[in-house]
C-alpha cells in the first residue's frame, strides 16, 4: 500500500536516532510498524540532541520514514562550558549529580530545578511549535502523539491541538511530577505547584492520555479524559533465534543506564559471599556491566574485593546489547529503589524475557514489573533487603549451567507477542481510528 493512501499522524518526540536508549526504543518501533495499520507517521525531533549515547545503526532501521529535524536551546551546552566540558550531553537519569557538592554544581541544579519547569528541554518548544505548524498546513495531519519524558514535549502538543483543532495523543513512559529524580532537586513549593498545574493541563486537556504500567494509569485516570495502557515491549526482529551453546564461562549480565537507586549492596553481598562459599566460583563466573554506569557501583565493587569478576563496558549498539541478553548465563534486572517505583515498568525488560534467558530481578515485589514476571513464567522478583533469595537465584541457574557442561539454560518461547512493539503500534492506530470516530 502506498503511504499516500495511509491517514498522516504527527509525532513530536524529542528522542530520535541516532540518539539511543530507552527514551528513543518506544516510538521509534511504533513509527516502524503504525503504517501496517493504515497510518503514516510523520515524525518531529531534535537534531544534535544532548542524549548521553548514540548508536547511528539505528537510523537505518526506519530510514524510509519522513523524519524533520529542528534546533533546539541547550543548557547543558552552557552548563559543560562554564564546568570545562565539551559538548552538550549530560549523564543520563542524573548519573554523576549524586557527587555534585561545589557552589557552582549546588548553583546549577537549583536553577535546573526552578527555571526550566516542567524540564530543561522546553528549550525545544519554539523551535518545534514553528516547524509542527508548517507541517500540519502542508501536509494534511489529522491527529498528533506526544511521548514524554520531556513532558515540555506535551505542552507544544496542547498548544497545537488548540490552534488547529486535531486530536492529540499524550504518552508517558514516566510520571511527570512524581518522576524519582525531582526528589534529588531543591525544588521550591512555587515549582512544584506550577508544575502539577502543569502535568494537570495535559491529563485534562488530551484527548487520549497513553501510559506504560497499570500503577502510571491509577496515579493519572483521575485527570485523564480517557486513558489506556500501551506497554512498552520488544522487537521480534532484534531478537537473535535461541540456539542452546556451551560457554566457559557463566556471565551474569547487566545492560543498560545503572543509576544511583540501582545499586543494592545486597546483590553484592550476595555475589562476594558465592565467591566465599563455592570452589572455583571466581574462575568460572564473570559479571558484565554495560551501559552508561554510576560511579558509585566501583566503591562497592572495591569495597567486596570483586573486581577479578567484575568486567564493565560503555555503552554499546543496540543491536550488540540484544545479543548480550541472548547469550547470558542470567540477567540483572534491577528497579530503582525510589517513591512509587511499584509503577515503573522499563523497554528493558521485556527484551530481557524475550531474550529466553534466565533474570534476576530486584526491586518492590508487588509492583507492575512483578506481576509482568508473574504472567510470563519467570522467576519473582526478589526484594532489596532479601540477600539469600537473590544468593539462591544466581546459585540456582549458576549451577544448572555446571551440570550441563557449560550449556545455558534457556526458557522455551512462549505467547509474548502482547509485549511485541508491532501490537503496540497496532494499539495506537486503533486509538486514532477511535478518536476520529473512522
Amino acid at each position: 500500500m502506498e503511504n499516500t493512501a495511509k491517514r498522516k499522524v504527527l509525532i513530536l518526540t524529542y528522542y530520535w536516532p541516532p540518539a539511543s536508549g530507552p527514551g528513543v526504543q518506544r516510538f521509534l518501533k511504533i513509527s516502524k510498524y503504525i503504517s501496517d495499520f493504515g497510518w503514516q507517521p510523520v515524525i518531529l525531533t531534535v537534531e544534535n540532541t544532548s542524549s548521553s549515547s548514540v548508536d547511528q545503526s539505528l537510523e537505518y532501521e526506519v530510514d524510509s520514514l519522513q523524519v524533520i529535524k529542528t534546533k533546539t536551546f541547550e543548557p547543558f551546552e552552557i552548563y559543560n562550558r562554564l564546568s570545562g566540558k565539551k559538548g552538550k550531553q549530560v549523564g543520563t537519569g542524573l548519573i554523576g549529580f549524586e557527587n555534585n557538592k561545589g557552589f557552582f554544581k549546588k548553583l546549577t541544579l537549583f536553577i535546573r530545578a526552578n527555571f526550566f519547569i516542567p524540564d530543561a528541554r522546553k528549550g525545544w518548544s519554539r523551535f518545534a511549535l514553528k516547524e509542527a505548524s508548517k507541517i500540519i498546513e502542508e501536509n494534511k495531519i489529522e491527529a498528533i502523539i506526544t511521548t514524554g519524558p520531556p513532558h515540555s514535549v506535551h505542552l507544544i502538543g496542547l498548544k497545537l491541538k488548540k490552534k488547529y483543532g486535531l486530536s492529540l495523543i499524550a504518552d508517558f513512559r514516566d510520571p511527570w511530577t512524581n518522576i524519582f529524580y525531582n526528589k534529588f532537586f531543591p525544588r521550591t513549593k512555587r515549582t512544584k505547584i506550577k508544575d502539577r498545574k502543569l502535568e494537570d493541563s495535559v491529563l485534562m486537556n488530551s484527548d487520549l492520555v497513553t501510559v506504560v504500567s497499570k500503577g502510571l494509569m491509577e496515579e493519572f485516570k483521575d485527570r485523564a479524559k480517557k486513558i489506556e495502557v500501551v506497554y512498552n515491549g520488544f522487537d521480534p526482529e532484534d531478537i537473535p533465534e535461541t540456539i542452546p551453546e556451551k560457554t566457559e564461562i557463566f556471565t551474569l549480565s547487566y545492560v543498560g543506564n545503572f543509576k544511583p537507586n540501582q545499586n543494592i549492596k545486597a546483590f553484592w553481598e550476595a555475589i562476594s559471599e558465592l565467591k566465599n562459599e563455592l570452589l572455583e566460583f571466581s574462575t568460572n563466573f564473570v559479571i558484565n556491566l554495560t551501559g552508561n554506569l554510576n560511579s558509585g557501583l566501583f566503591e562497592f565493587i572495591e569495597k567486596f574485593d570483586l573486581k577479578d569478576i567484575v568486567k564493565t563496558n560503555t555503552y554499546v549498539s543496540h543491536s550488540d546489547a540484544v545479543k548480550l541478553m541472548v547469550n547470558s548465563g542470567l540477567l540483572l534486572f534491577i528497579i530503582p529503589d525510589t517513591d512509587s517505583n511499584n509503577l515503573i515498568i522499563t523497554g528493558k525488560l521485556f527484551e530481557y524475557i524475550a531474550s529466553g534467558s534466565p533474570v534476576l530481578s530486584i526491586g518492590p515485589v508487588d509492583g507492575n514489573a512483578s506481576e509482568i514476571l508473574r504472567d510470563s513464567g519467570r522467576d519473582e522478583m526478589v526484594g532489596y533487603t532479601e540477600k539469600n533469595k537473590i544468593k539462591e537465584q544466581i546459585k540456582k541457574y549458576y549451577s544448572l549451567w555446571l551440570n550441563n557442561s557449560g550449556e545455558l539454560f534457556k526458557y522455551p518461547e512462549t505467547d509474548n507477542q502482547k509485549f511485541s512493539r508491532k501490537h503496540q503500534a497496532n494499539q495506537f492506530a486503533d486509538q486514532l481510528n477511535i478518536l476520529l470516530k473512522k
